[in-house]
């Protein structure tokens, strides 16, 4: 019986138009893909990234069911790169909204509190506690923070993740900085918090004291690198070495803007909590487009385009 079965396919396919063949053969191989990556469970295909670096892209891709699923699922029919530019906007402004209430907040009211009492006394502690030694260390700290310091470095990872065929990922990188900045300057001018009463060292940024651009824009930057190396290696102590390195960065940064006299310390930790929910964002996105890709795959398969009915030939039927 299944003999039989097989030998009409087999006739039937060779009945088909080569058009109509070949549309039915790349819907069984999209269709085996799938299924493949549903049993992995990786969401990608596992025979065609041997050049891409190692197995743990898993950190970018959304699960089944997930919020980050749902959103890019809304996405199918059109493109993921719209699918990121959604959650984007939407997190410029949810960002937005929380540091702009929370600088008014702190400008207007508990500046000239228990908090704001506090910020004064740690600047004029670091202040007082100022030698050559740690001036010179504050000032290379806030140069690896400036930006030129954070174009270059996101640069030269950009370009080596292109060179290994992670292009996807290096928008990690890319988006997350985007809207680091798009944030910070669309808060620091409306909520205008004056720079600490101290003696400053060296040149002072025009742009306001609330948050730091300098912590946020690192801990964007050497997170989104953790984050990579946490997807490029299963291994653990790449993975951490890499969140001690991005941590002890952001911490040195925060220190220097402080004892350097060009923040509040209520200032980096607003600009390490832009930095924490920018790094969120960006995961998302990521995690949306990939919904979207594969959603707009599936639908794909589903409704393939039909051949050219003029480059069907019309067949004779015999009776």
């Amino acid at each position: 019986m299944a003999a039989g079965d097989n030998a009409g396919t087999t006739a039937q396919k060779e009945g088909q138009p080569r058009a109509v063949r070949r549309t039915n053969e790349r819907r069984v191989q999209d269709e085996t893909r799938l299924r493949a990556r549903a049993t992995a469970g990786t969401g990608r295909p596992t025979g065609t990234g041997s050049t891409d670096i190692g197995k743990g892209r898993l950190l970018f891709e959304p699960a089944a069911g997930s919020r980050s699923d749902r959103v890019g699922r809304r996405f199918a029919h059109t493109s993921p790169v719209l699918a990121v530019g959604f959650v984007m906007i939407c997190a410029y402004a949810a960002l937005s909204v929380v540091l702009l209430a929370s600088g008014l907040l702190f400008t207007h009211v508990l500046a000239h509190g228990t908090i704001g009492h506090w910020d004064e006394h740690v600047n004029e502690w670091f202040v007082r506690h100022r030698n050559s030694f740690d001036n010179h260390l504050s000032a290379d700290a806030t140069l690896l923070a400036n930006t030129l310091g954070v174009v270059i470095v996101a640069a030269a990872v950009t370009v080596l993740l292109l060179i290994r065929r992670w292009g996807g990922q290096a928008l990690l990188i890319v988006i997350g900085l985007a809207l680091e900045l798009a944030v910070f300057l669309s808060t620091t001018y409306v909520v205008a918090r004056p720079r600490p009463r101290v003696p400053h060292l060296g040149g002072t940024p025009s742009t306001f004291s609330w948050p730091s651009g300098h912590t946020a824009a690192t801990l964007v930057l050497y997170g989104s690198i953790a984050l990579l190396v946490c997807a490029a290696t299963p291994r653990l102590a790449p993975r951490i070495t890499a969140w001690v390195v991005a941590v002890a960065l952001t911490v040195a940064v925060s220190v220097s803007r402080i004892y350097r006299g060009d923040h509040h310390p209520t200032d980096t930790i607003a600009g390490a909590l832009l930095g924490i929910g920018v790094l969120l964002a960006a995961v998302f996105a990521l995690r949306a487009a990939g919904a979207a890709k594969r959603a707009h795959t599936a639908t794909r398969d589903r409704h393939p385009a039909l051949p050219d009915q003029d480059a069907v030939p019309t067949l004779a039927v015999s009776r």
